[in-house]
Formats: structure tokens, sequence, C-alpha cells
């Protein structure tokens, strides 16, 4: 039996080494839009409904997709890119046209006052204390600058990324009818399970996806709001900002209004300082308990806890994709293992 075994290796190794070279060397050359594809994956498991939408409405299925892709693109890409644009060269002009010590040269008699009081009250050396205050402050100007410049760098790959996105979601949502023969034939599910699962995956995706963007832009708005009531800061500048801090977990937009407030409450404003740190501990809530909750609600009930603990350990493994990856990932295992459970050991109390 050893020796037939052998034999069998034998005989077919140049076969078996074609096959494991050119598989390897197939996702080596996929390997840099795996993210994207994967974001078109879930995308697709998303918007799936709206699709059947068209279908229902009486237009044929590719008719249906193609409408479907290029509304994604002109609503949802082209005013995205825009967005970033515009935002990222507002930024770079500001921080190119002055750096955060100068910025901070307005408030300089106030910190200076602010210093010296902490410096009195427990005893320290002030010009120690100025000192690393102003190696913090250089610090924040350089990081805040090689961030941003970096970001508009990466435009073009962000963009070229953006736009693999949509064409998977088509190519999923196109071969959806093939994708699902293969899951029944390699997955042997039973009808029931089958179809539960699948329906777990597109509910999962979807309040996935939008519970990141809802969250975002509810942030965004608030402090935004915050700032035009307050009369501190740019609308679409405070808007951008803090749309893209927002997908930090834990931290989320709170900073931004935080920042403002202490702004505020160094130019003798004490009103719009209180109102902006209040609107801090709103927004920090809604990132704290909108999101983990909005996460909750697809077809599995995700404890909160961990739903933040996946948000956190998908951004830590794969950047900012993970605050899509990791809730799905912490859905599919509460989700996927009942399923699986009940397909091997199913309950003789339930009704076939």
């Amino acid at each position: 039996m050893k020796a037939s075994f052998i034999n069998l290796i034998v005989n077919n190794f140049f076969k078996i080494s074609f096959v494991f070279i050119i598989f390897g060397l197939f996702f080596y050359i996929m390997l840099p839009f795996m993210i994207s594809i994967l974001l078109g994956a879930i995308l697709a498991m998303a918007l799936a409904p709206f699709v059947e939408y068209f279908v229902k409405k009486g237009l044929s299925r590719g008719i249906s997709l193609v409408l479907f892709s290029l509304l994604l693109g002109i609503i949802g890409f082209i005013p995205v890119a825009a967005f970033f644009i515009r935002g990222s060269r507002m930024i770079s002009q500001l921080l190119h046209q002055s750096n955060v010590g100068e910025l901070t040269l307005k408030y300089t008699s106030t910190i200076n006052k602010f210093i010296d009081h902490v410096c009195k009250l427990y005893d320290l050396d002030k010009p120690f204390v100025e000192a690393k205050l102003n190696s913090f402050v250089s610090y924040a100007g350089d990081f805040m600058t090689s961030t941003f410049s970096g970001f508009v760098t990466e435009l073009p790959v962000i963009f070229m990324m953006g736009l693999i996105t949509i064409l998977s979601v088509y190519c999923f949502l196109k071969e959806s009818d093939k994708i699902r023969a293969l899951f029944d034939h390699y997955f042997y599910f039973s009808k029931k399970n089958g179809d539960m699962f699948v329906h777990m995956l597109k509910v999962c995706c979807r309040e996935v996806f939008f519970s990141n963007i809802v969250t975002g832009i509810l942030q965004s708005t608030i402090v935004s709001i915050g700032a035009i009531i307050f009369d501190i800061g740019d609308f679409y500048l405070v808007f951008f900002i803090t749309f893209i801090v927002s997908f930090i977990p834990i931290i989320g937009a709170a900073p931004v209004a935080a920042v403002l407030g202490i702004l505020c409450f160094l130019d003798s404003r004490v009103g719009p300082g209180i109102g902006m740190m209040i609107i801090a501990g709103v927004s920090g809530l809604s990132d704290n308990i909108i999101r983990p909750y909005l996460g909750s609600l697809g077809a599995v009930e995700v404890h909160p806890f961990i739903g933040l603990l996946a948000v956190i350990g998908g951004v830590i493994m794969f950047g900012l994709p993970g605050l899509f990856i990791g809730p799905l990932v912490a859905s599919l295992i509460f989700g996927a293992l009942p399923i699986i459970i009940d397909e091997y050991f199913p309950n003789p109390d339930q009704e076939v």
C-alpha cells in the first residue's frame, strides 16, 4: 500500500509541483489586490438586495448590474474621490502655509500663563516644561505634515484600489449564481442550512459595512455642526478630518471636538469651549455605543465588547479595511458555527 502511494507521488511529482507553482504564483500576483477583492465581496453581499430590486422591476440581470455599477460609481466613487481630493488639498495647503507651531502663536500668552500656573501648583521646572511642550508641538506638526502628505501621495493607489473594489462588486454580483453553485457543491450543506448560511452572510455584510459608514457620517455631522454653531473652523475641513478620525477604534471623533474646545478655552471663549467638550462626549458615545450596536444588528447577535475587540484587531491586522473585515469575521464565527453544528449534529427535537 505504501509502495503504491509512493509510486503515485513519484509518477505525478511534476504535475503536483506544477499545480503548486502555478497556484503560488497566482496568489502572489493577486496578493496586492486581495483586500480590495475582499472588500468587493463584502460590498457585493451588502448590496445584493438592491440589485434584486432592479430585477423585480422587470429589468434583466445584466442591465440591472450595468445600471447599478454606473450608479455605484457616479453616486459613490466619484463623490468620495472628490471628497478626499478636496479635503486632502485643503489640509496640505494649511500645513504648507503654516506649521503647528505658527498656528499656536495666537495662544502663546494664554499657554504661558497656564504653564506658569501649573508649574507653581506642582512645583515644576518651568523651562523644562516649556522645552517638552515645544518638543511635543514640533513632533505633532511633523507627524501631521508627514501623515497627510503621505495620504495625498497615496491617493492614486487608493483610487486604483477603489476602482478594483467596484469591479469586484460587479463580478461577484454577476457570477453570484455560479458562486452559489460552487458553495453548494463543495460545502455539502443541506438546502435549509445552506440558505440560512448565505442569508446570514448577506445580512452581516450589509450591517457591518453600513454601520461604519453611518457612524462616521453621524460623528462628522455632529462635530461639524458644533463648529458652525460656535464659529470655530471651516465646516468642510472639520467634517473631513472628523470623518477620517472617526474610523479609529475607541478614540473616534471625540478628540477633534475636544481640540476645538481647548482652542476655544485658550481664546477665552468659555461658553463655546464647554459646548465643544459636550459635543466631544456625545460623539464619543456615538462611536463606542452606536457602532457596536449597529454591528450587532445583523443575522448574528455579537456582544458589543466582542464587536469592539474585532474592530481593534481588524485594524491592527488589516489597517483601515479591518474596520469591515474584523466585525464581519466575528459575526461569521458566531453565526457559522451553530449552522455547521446543526448540519452534523442536528437537534432531534426540531422539526425536519
